[in-house]
């Protein structure tokens, strides 16, 4: 049977979820009982914000958190597109679209993620940035174009280190999305494609106002699963040196040696952005659904 109400919880609901949470408290004691551990939760809060010459300053959590979210969030929007433009590709009748389609998201998904980092990092750093002499062009312009730039990617010294991220997992990401945008495109009844192009639209339009809208609306669900994991994959930039927050978690733990507290912190930070994403997406699918 299909749920259409909202959700009832009963007495034993509440009655269940009191029980586990029971069981989940006595699990924590038993843990905090047996285990050697000195716990030292209130060095780990400073981390967050600390005050500075009587002005809060953000701490290493909320900078790697910060990093992440940047990450992710351009990670996400050019792999959206490159992924809607190769599912296009891969949805066409024509060989030679289909044939780049596939190349690209048989290579890129048959190449783990951290090598893909490590080919980005060493093209962009080493070559590309020096190349184009992005460095030099950042620095001549004004301070407050240069500033705003640094604050939607990242500064200057670790710019080249951020986009290597982006780039790799733009193009790990696109290779997943292109296929779940195939399988939108391809779930649009024939007939209605059809009737656009007897009322005389071109190709582009009827890709524009017909295919494309119906085709995102169905595959909401699976984008929102990419869009999560793009978030948890970004957590391999760490090892190219972006202040994302497993990285700070790292440099953090190695300077404090607070192993536990910091993992845990830094799940439940994951755990936060994570499951947001998942509600946003949620609220628009809802929202937008026929």
């Amino acid at each position: 049977m299909i749920r259409t109400g909202k959700i009832r919880f009963t007495l034993f609901d509440f009655f269940f979820l009191g029980l586990l949470f029971f069981l989940f408290a006595a699990f924590l004691w038993k843990v905090h009982s047996y285990l050697m551990y000195d716990w030292q939760w209130g060095e780990i809060f400073p981390h967050f914000f600390y005050i500075e010459k009587g002005s809060i300053h953000p701490g290493v959590f909320m900078q790697g958190i910060f990093y992440t979210i940047k990450l992710s969030v351009w990670s996400i929007i050019f792999a959206t597109i490159l992924g809607t433009v190769l599912g296009i590709l891969r949805s066409s009748n024509k060989i030679f679209r289909n044939l780049i389609s596939i190349a690209f998201v048989e290579v890129h998904r048959n190449i783990p993620p951290i090598v893909l980092i490590f080919i980005s990092y060493f093209f962009i750093g080493d070559q590309l940035f020096n190349l184009l002499h992005i460095d030099s062009i950042m620095r001549s312009m004004g301070e407050n174009f240069r500033n705003f730039a640094e604050f939607i990617f990242a500064p200057l010294p670790i710019m080249s280190s951020f986009f290597s991220g982006v780039l790799a997992l733009t193009v790990y990401e696109a290779a997943y999305i292109s296929e779940i945008v195939k399988s939108g495109i391809m779930s649009v009844p024939k007939n209605q494609v059809e009737s656009a192009y007897a009322l005389g639209m071109n190709k582009y339009k009827v890709i524009r106002y017909v295919i494309l809208p119906q085709a995102f609306r169905r595959i909401l669900p699976p984008l929102a699963s990419q869009f999560v994991s793009t978030i948890k994959d970004s957590a391999i930039v760490s090892v190219i040196a972006v202040p994302e927050l497993t990285f700070q978690g790292l440099e953090l733990m190695s300077a404090t040696f607070l192993t536990m507290e910091i993992w845990i912190v830094i799940t439940l930070m994951y755990f936060f952005l994570t499951f947001s994403c998942s509600k946003i997406i949620q609220y628009l699918e809802i929202k937008y659904s026929f």
